[in-house]
């Protein structure tokens, strides 16, 4: 797993951030499985738990942002999404505070 936090104060002291997390790919575990119901296709077994990993892992992707936020104190007034990209195997945030800057 590779996290990363980017942060950006600028002049006016607005607080911008960039979270991303990776995760490292799933490897091949066998055995392959064969159903009747698969028309003869071949599906490995992790492939038919993917759907309700998915929702597990975008769940640990805000849990893992949260926890950093927190932990760093960046946004103590909470924050807004710019923009957000995030899929099984990780993801990327950028965000903004909503509180200022003190200087």
């Amino acid at each position: 797993m590779k996290e990363s936090f980017h942060t950006e104060i600028a002049a006016n002291g607005s607080k911008r951030f960039t979270y991303s997390l990776e995760m490292a790919a799933p490897q091949l575990r066998g055995p392959y499985t064969e159903s009747p119901q698969m028309r003869g296709g071949m599906v490995r077994q992790q492939d038919l738990g993917r759907g309700r990993a998915g929702r597990g892992q975008r769940v640990d992707f805000d849990y893992a942002m949260e926890l950093k936020l927190r932990e760093t104190g960046f946004c103590r007034d909470g924050y807004f999404v710019i923009d957000r990209v995030v899929s099984q195997l990780g993801g990327e945030v950028r965000g903004e505070c909503r509180d200022a800057a003190v200087r």
